[in-house]
Order: C-alpha cells, then sequence, then structure tokens
C-alpha cells in the first residue's frame, strides 16, 4: 500500500486517506476543499476570456472596416483629381466682329482694314485715317469730329488709325436706328439704317448733309452736300452707300 506523509504531524498514513487517523488534519488539497469556491473562479475565468475574445473579433472587424472605409474615401477622392488632370483641348473663338476703342492703331497688325462704326453717339469724337505716324497734316488721308454715331472704312493701304473720345469702333454694321424711315444726324447706311427715298428734315440752324458713295470720309465720297439754316429736302437714292447729317434735326420719309 502506498504511503504519504501528513501535512500535519508527519506520520505515514495511506495515500489515499482524506484524513490523518492521528491528528484529524483533512489531506485534501486546497481546491478539493472549496469546490463551490473552485467552481466559482473557473466560472469567472470562463467569462473574462470569452469577454476578451468578443472583443479582439470586434477589434479586428473594425480594423477591417475602417481600413475598407478609408480606401473607399480616397478612391471616391481620387476621380475628381484624375478628371481635373485631365488635358483639355482650349478652343479659341474668332470674334465675328472684330472692335477696338480709343488709340493710335497699326492698321494691318493691330486693327483690320474694313469699314467700322460707332453704334452710340459720343461727344467730341475725334478720328482720322493716316498715311504715317510723323504727327503732321500730311500723315492724315482724312479725319472728322463728330457727337454723332459714325462710320469710317479705313483701306487696306492706310498705315494706321487714330481715334480719341469716340468709344468703341466695330464691324458690327447691322441697325442702329428705331425707325428706317425716321431719324436724327449722324452717319447711316443706305439699306441698312434708313430706307432710299425722299426726306424733309424739321430745320435746324448751321446744318449739314451730305450723300455719300463711301465711308472714307475724304471728297471723293460726297455724292451731294448742303449747309442750310432752314428746312431742308433731299432725295437719297438706292445706290447711295451713305447718308451723313450734322445739326440738322429729324428727318422723315415723305409719302
Amino acid at each position: 500500500m502506498a504511503l504519504k506523509k501528513c501535512k500535519e504531524c508527519e506520520k505515514e498514513i495511506s495515500s489515499s486517506a482524506k484524513q490523518c487517523p492521528g491528528c484529524g488534519k483533512d489531506q485534501r488539497n486546497w481546491f478539493m476543499r472549496h469546490k463551490f469556491l473552485t467552481s466559482f473562479i473557473v466560472v469567472i475565468v470562463f467569462i473574462i476570456v470569452a469577454v476578451g475574445g468578443s472583443d479582439s473579433s470586434t477589434s479586428n472587424t473594425k480594423s477591417v472596416s475602417t481600413k475598407s472605409d478609408t480606401n473607399r474615401v480616397m478612391e471616391e477622392k481620387s476621380e475628381p483629381n484624375d478628371t481635373f488632370m485631365e488635358e483639355k483641348e482650349i478652343v479659341e473663338v474668332e470674334d465675328p466682329n472684330p472692335h477696338f476703342d480709343n488709340g493710335v492703331f497699326v492698321v494691318g497688325e493691330e486693327i483690320e482694314p474694313g469699314t467700322y462704326r460707332t453704334r452710340t453717339a459720343n461727344s467730341s469724337c475725334y478720328y482720322s485715317r493716316l498715311s504715317g505716324f510723323k504727327g503732321d497734316l500730311d500723315d492724315i488721308i482724312s479725319n472728322e469730329n463728330t457727337d454723332y454715331p459714325a462710320v469710317v472704312t479705313i483701306a487696306e493701304g492706310d498705315k494706321g488709325f487714330k481715334s480719341t473720345r469716340c468709344g468703341t469702333w466695330t464691324k458690327d454694321l447691322s441697325q442702329i436706328t428705331d425707325s428706317k424711315t425716321s431719324f436724327g444726324d449722324g452717319i447711316f447706311i443706305v439699306g441698312t439704317d434708313i430706307e432710299p427715298g425722299t426726306y424733309k428734315n424739321s430745320g435746324q440752324s448751321s446744318c449739314y448733309y451730305s450723300r455719300l458713295s463711301g465711308f472714307g470720309g475724304d471728297l471723293g465720297d460726297i455724292i451731294s452736300n448742303e449747309n442750310t439754316d432752314d428746312v431742308a429736302i433731299v432725295t437719297i437714292a438706292a445706290s447711295d452707300k451713305g447718308f451723313k447729317s450734322t445739326r440738322c434735326g429729324t428727318w422723315t420719309k415723305m409719302e
């Protein structure tokens, strides 16, 4: 029979003895002597292990989810940037009505030759076609002072053009009058701004008017002209290119 020593009196007793016959000391280990407490500790340990494992799983899941969300956001942000970085073709649109303002310009380089007009009245407007830039009278091909809308043809042979207080010159030669049969002062395009026909003015001091074959501004463009302080009547032919009126009041077509 296997023997062991008692934990208390150290006498030899049977190894299977739960209690020493001599001193009565309980020979079982602590866990066997406290079964209820041992069971309670086992349950607590199990719960701790279970909860710890659950938190670890949740943490791993959140980490993966966060990484996935981050990737998704980065992808969404990258799309507009990629689009922004795309090379886009810039298409230059030619001005349908070339125009310029006041100043001195080189014809053929800074402005195109052709017929231009100011679409509104501008007080003390002065303009001149130039054959050179010396600044003397010999450079002036033709010139004009006016407070009213003007039309001018700049020739290909002109070297320059000067404009002062005239506003904007444009190749938009569309109608500027409200009526083609009743109009005031200015330079007008026959067939566009006014109709051919016979007109009578309202009468005004120092009235000047002229029928025009062109808009170069020189004497060769004048078909006929008149200075008067009285009421005037003029017949504008269908072949006329333009009509100029200064200080003449209102012209009205006669029936």
